[in-house]
């Protein structure tokens, strides 16, 4: 430690990097990666009214790479989990000091400590972190995320079950061809079961994409992919195949008739599930985290077979108007329906523009998530970092700091 800081991040909490990637905050301080930060510092002066106070300042600066100018080490401190409104979670020490918006009068940025927090209390979260790295390219994304989805990837041979008529199984044969592997279709109802075997003695080229990527191999409630430098087309195709597979695209209409809707991602692995939302906020894409329990009362099976328990679903929701449209120019779904239903809703709600409230006036690089809960961990192994000249950086998708 070269300073003193004040607050700190506990160990394992995810945080982002200037080339795409996230890591844990302990390997951050050790090995003194530079961290996103914003580029100048936030006007958080104390509000005060009369004359001669001055026009605030509302923008935030660009996010950039800014290696850490001090940082500290394992402490054991008293730490607090917060849930905000988004589903993210972090968890930090009770002095880890927070940029917020005043609730009341004149809306400007304030410090305040984690301890002062308040259930309704908004902390920025950025629209605008458009790193990424230089890994994989748009149709290995896809394939890597409909496998993921929809893949079998813990036999010998990799296996894909779909509609036999629709895009993503075309995908599949295109893909499987272009790597010199055959495809085994099995019709099985409405679905189809396509397997993708290689000639014997030699090493499938499909399975060693599957296992430089990661997934090889992954049961279904650990399913995610590696903490690494993707591309921006990796994770458009990723996304895509994943919502074409385990996602849905949803339209509704309020009691007075007005059109909206959602595209849903769903999966029982909360990594994977932070992953997705993660990314879609890399790409400005603000969206919603929550947790399906499926409580389920009395006796339940399925074929005759007794069901025990059931894992919880997580569910990456994009509902705001804003943020359908942004994601319907940026995703290439192939699965028919869901691209027309997606194309549908952004013609729809094309016209809406960003919600004042959610801005309050501020730079539209950020939006505000609010304090849904903050509970005490108990005792805990925090870390810091101190990044100039704003003390601010990314950590679990929320803009946090050291002072």
């Amino acid at each position: 430690m070269n300073k003193e800081l004040r607050g700190g991040i506990v160990e394992g909490s995810r945080v982002w990097l200037p080339d795409g990637s996230a890591k844990p905050i302990e390997e951050v301080v050790a090995k003194r990666l530079p961290v996103l930060s914003y580029s100048k510092e936030w006007d958080t002066r104390p509000v005060r009214y009369g004359a001669n106070q001055g026009a605030r300042d509302h923008s935030v600066g660009e996010l950039v790479g800014a290696p850490p100018s001090a940082w500290s080490g394992s402490v054991p401190r008293e730490a607090y989990s917060i849930r905000f409104v988004s589903g993210r979670i972090i968890e930090v020490s009770g002095d880890q000091p927070w940029v917020t918006q005043r609730e009341k009068g004149r809306q400007a940025w304030e410090w305040k400590q984690t301890d002062a927090l308040a259930v309704g209390d908004r902390v920025p979260v950025p629209l605008a972190a458009a790193h990424f790295g230089n890994k994989g390219d748009a149709r290995e994304g896809y394939f890597v995320g409909a496998m993921l989805g929809d893949g079998g990837m813990t036999s010998c041979t990799p296996e894909f079950h779909g509609d036999p008529y629709d895009g993503a199984a075309a995908f599949m044969r295109d893909f499987a061809a272009d790597h010199g592997c055959v495809v085994r279709e099995t019709p099985n109802g409405s679905i189809v079961r396509m397997r993708f075997p290689f000639r014997s003695g030699y090493r499938n080229p499909i399975t060693e994409c599957l296992r430089r990527y990661g997934v090889w191999g992954q049961r279904c409630d650990r399913k995610s992919l590696p903490s690494d430098a993707f591309s921006r087309d990796f994770w458009i195709g990723c996304i895509s195949g994943l919502i074409d597979t385990d996602g849905c695209v949803r339209e509704r209409a309020n009691p007075r008739g007005a059109l909206h809707g959602s595209v849903e991602y769903a999966t029982v692995s909360p990594e994977l599930a932070a992953q997705v939302s993660d990314a879609l906020l890399r790409l400005g894409v603000a969206s919603r985290l929550t947790v399906d329990k499926r409580q389920r009362s009395g006796n339940h099976s399925i074929n005759g077979y007794r069901i025990e328990s059931r894992r919880p679903i997580c569910i990456v929701d994009v509902s705001r108007a804003t943020a359908l449209v942004r994601l319907a120019g940026l995703l290439e779904l192939r699965i028919g329906y869901k691209a027309r239903k997606l194309e549908r809703l952004a013609q729809v709600l094309g016209h809406v523009a960003p919600a004042g409230s959610d801005m309050h006036g501020y730079d539209e690089a950020v939006v505000l998530d609010r304090v849904k809960t903050v509970e005490s961990i108990g005792i805990r192994s925090v870390y810091g970092v101190l990044a100039s000249p704003s003390g601010l950086f990314v950590v679990n998708g929320l803009v946090t700091g050291a002072r």
